[in-house]
């Protein structure tokens, strides 16, 4: 993921996220309810990796990571890493087959599977709703 907030030393605020996704943060903040709503507990937490990618929004349920968020501008990109048992759930369901392509064809490493996806529309997050029960029951 390229990053949009590259500046080691000025930590993102949800204001900032706010201005560089514009409606999306709408979209980015649906996310964070149905996770709240769906499992309890979620916090976020921004990470610096590098002049490369920047700043990084990781999005926790308790302990456990769900998925990293890229801000770009007027959108943002997610990865998810989901596990062989994650994995064959999802093969198993009827999200989109380019979803289900991405993943048979990625590189399994310790954490699993990467999933990467851009969202700049309410469409985009469908998948979602989906996807992070997966993720979080596997």
């Amino acid at each position: 993921m390229a990053g949009y907030f590259n500046d080691k030393h000025l930590q993102p605020t949800d204001e900032m996220l706010s201005l560089v996704l514009g409606e999306s943060k709408n979209l980015l903040d649906s996310i964070i309810q149905f996770i709240e709503s769906e499992f309890g507990e979620s916090h976020l937490e921004w990470k610096y990796y590098g002049a490369k990618i920047g700043w990084s929004l990781k999005i926790f349920n308790k302990k456990r990571n769900v998925v990293f968020v890229g801000p770009e501008e007027g959108y943002f990109r997610v990865a998810f890493a989901f596990g062989e048992k994650a994995y064959q759930e999802i093969m198993k369901t009827d999200l989109p087959d380019p979803i289900k392509k991405q993943l048979q064809e990625a590189k399994v490493y310790v954490e699993g599977r990467p999933l990467r996806l851009e969202i700049k529309t309410k469409a985009d997050i469908e998948p979602f709703w989906k996807l992070i029960p997966i993720k979080l029951n596997h």
